[in-house]
C-alpha cells in the first residue's frame, strides 16, 4: 500500500488492519503530510507532529482514535508538470493555489497550450 491509501483507510476507517503499524511501508511523515491537507484534521496531526520519536503503533493507534470517521475527498500533491502548469494558470488567471488547482482538474492540455501561448513573451531565456 502507499501512504495515500494508509491515510485514507485512517480517515474513514474501512479495510483497516490492526498489524497496519508493523509494516515497513507506513510512513508517519507521508502520512501525516497527506493528512494535514484536511483543514479538520490539522490540528490533530499537528499534535503528533510534536513527538517525531513515537513508535508506530502510537501514531497509528491516536490518528485512527483522534480523528473522526467521515468520507473527505483525496488530497494529493501537485507535482511535476502539474506545478508549471499551476504557475501558467496562476499567471493568467490571476488565482491562488487552491483555485488554481480546481481550475486545472477542468482545463484541457489544449487549454493549457493556448494559455502558454499568449503567456509567451519571446527573447532568451
Amino acid at each position: 500500500m502507499n501512504p495515500f491509501d494508509y491515510a485514507h483507510d485512517l480517515i474513514t476507517k474501512e479495510n483497516l488492519d490492526e498489524d497496519t503499524h508493523e509494516r515497513k511501508d507506513y510512513k508517519m511523515f507521508l502520512i501525516n503530510r497527506t493528512l494535514s491537507y484536511h483543514s479538520d484534521i490539522a490540528l490533530f496531526i499537528n499534535e503528533v507532529n510534536r513527538y517525531p520519536d513515537i513508535k508506530t503503533k502510537m501514531h497509528f493507534d491516536y490518528i485512527h482514535n483522534a480523528v473522526p470517521k467521515k468520507r473527505r475527498k483525496k488530497k494529493y500533491w501537485a507535482k511535476g508538470k502539474k506545478l508549471e502548469n499551476m504557475q501558467i494558470v496562476k499567471e493568467y488567471y490571476k488565482y491562488s493555489n487552491q483555485k488554481c488547482l480546481d481550475v486545472l482538474s477542468v482545463l484541457s492540455d489544449t487549454d493549457i497550450e493556448t494559455i502558454k501561448a499568449k503567456l509567451y513573451r519571446g527573447g532568451a531565456a
